[in-house]
């Protein structure tokens, strides 16, 4: 019996470190893994330089013609036809749209028979006139024969009735004369009047006529093009823009912010907003009221050289970058490592392993750098935030 026991309680310490083999030390395999250590972030390091700063400005503005001219019908009336549509090219002259002039051209045929009319009457009392003062010359002739004639067979002395006569032909030869000149006035001046008017009421109906038809002013684009068939159209009304496309320029409306920081004759570099291509160069041209001499409200910008004339369309969206101050040889730190606290610009310097904050003057900032004024001095070392 004792025997037995023995050998069972053999057997369970055999299977317990049959168990222990099986699974592994516990203690070893069942430790935690130890924490990492954390990473300290290594600041940036900058040398303080001395180099250029350029301050720079970009914008965006649209292609647009320089010259340009918006036009109208001269008199008020209905679209009767149009001949061209928005986009293609005319040559001054040609006509773009037409009015309905019906109307007038009864009003004209009624004016033009009145002006017949009074003309008539005028040339024929004119032919009258020419008449009665011929008539009224000969008669004189005559008059005056007759006196020439009393005067030499009077007696000397002259009888009474020598001297009658002689009267009465003296009389009838001033009558002769004043004849004359009452017709050297010509017709009566109220019919020459009533020629003058009718005929002006022809020229002016005429002249309406012409204004009726709507004509390019000058060689060009047309931009712009707004009349249809049947509309009304209100004299001197803009429904049409022909524009010169041999000239462009950029045009941009801006804040007054942005303008106090511009003036005319500053130059800049152009490029297309959204397409890679050439880079062109250029001016600010005027700027509108009271920073420039625009009359309109826009900023333009002039092309140095003229781009091809199908490098762009009108309407295109362009940015262009100003160039607004530049300053050589100036000590200058990225403007990330300047830090800012309750209105103080400072940086923190690095000596001899010693860090230390410093106030530091500012200057221009532009392209990443500002200038440093005070506060810094060539080749140092500074912490970055």
């Amino acid at each position: 019996m004792r025997l037995l026991l023995l050998m069972v309680f053999a057997a369970l310490m055999l299977t317990g470190c049959a168990s222990q083999a099986t699974f592994g030390d516990a203690i070893t395999q069942g430790e935690p893994t130890p924490i990492p250590t954390p990473v300290v972030p290594t600041k940036p390091v900058y040398q303080v330089e001395r180099g250029k700063i350029t301050y720079e400005r970009r914008f965006f503005g649209r292609i647009a013609p320089v010259i340009t001219e918006d036009i109208g019908f001269l008199i008020d009336g209905r679209v009767l036809e149009t001949y061209v549509d928005a986009g293609v090219d005319v040559v001054e002259g040609d006509v773009l749209a037409q009015l309905n002039t019906a109307s007038l051209e009864h009003q004209l045929l009624a004016a033009e028979e009145e002006l017949a009319i009074a003309t008539s009457i005028f040339e024929s009392a004119n032919s009258q006139a020419r008449f009665d003062s011929r008539r009224a010359v000969l008669n004189l002739q005559i008059a005056q024969l007759r006196l020439d004639h009393a005067l030499g067979q009077a007696s000397d002395p002259p009888s009474p009735d020598d001297e009658l006569n002689i009267s009465l032909l003296s009389i009838q030869r001033d009558l002769a004369q004043v004849a004359i000149d009452e017709l050297s006035d010509g017709v009566d001046p109220q019919l020459r009047f009533d020629v003058a008017r009718a005929q002006k009421q022809v020229d002016e109906i005429n002249d309406a006529i012409a204004n009726a038809a709507l004509a390019a002013p000058m060689s060009g684009r047309l931009i712009y093009f707004a009349p249809d068939p049947g509309e009304p159209a209100v004299a001197y009304d803009p429904i049409a823009t022909v524009a010169d496309l041999s000239i462009l320029e950029i045009t941009d409306e801006m804040s007054a912010e942005d303008l106090n920081e511009l003036a005319e004759g500053m130059p800049l570099s152009i490029k297309r907003a959204a397409l890679p291509g050439n880079v062109y160069t250029g001016t600010i041209a005027s700027l509108p009221a009271p920073y420039g001499l625009a009359t309109d409200g826009y900023v333009h910008v002039a092309f140095d050289e003229q781009p091809p004339t199908d490098e762009f369309k009108v309407g295109d969206r362009m940015n262009f970058t100003v160039l607004i101050e530049e300053r050589d040889d100036v000590l200058w730190l990225p403007s990330s490592a300047i830090r800012q606290f309750s209105g103080r610009n400072f940086i923190v310097v690095q000596n001899e392993g010693v860090q230390q904050r410093v106030d530091v003057r500012l200057g221009l900032e532009g392209d990443g750098r500002v200038e440093i004024l005070e506060g810094a001095d060539e080749g140092q070392t500074v912490i970055g935030p």
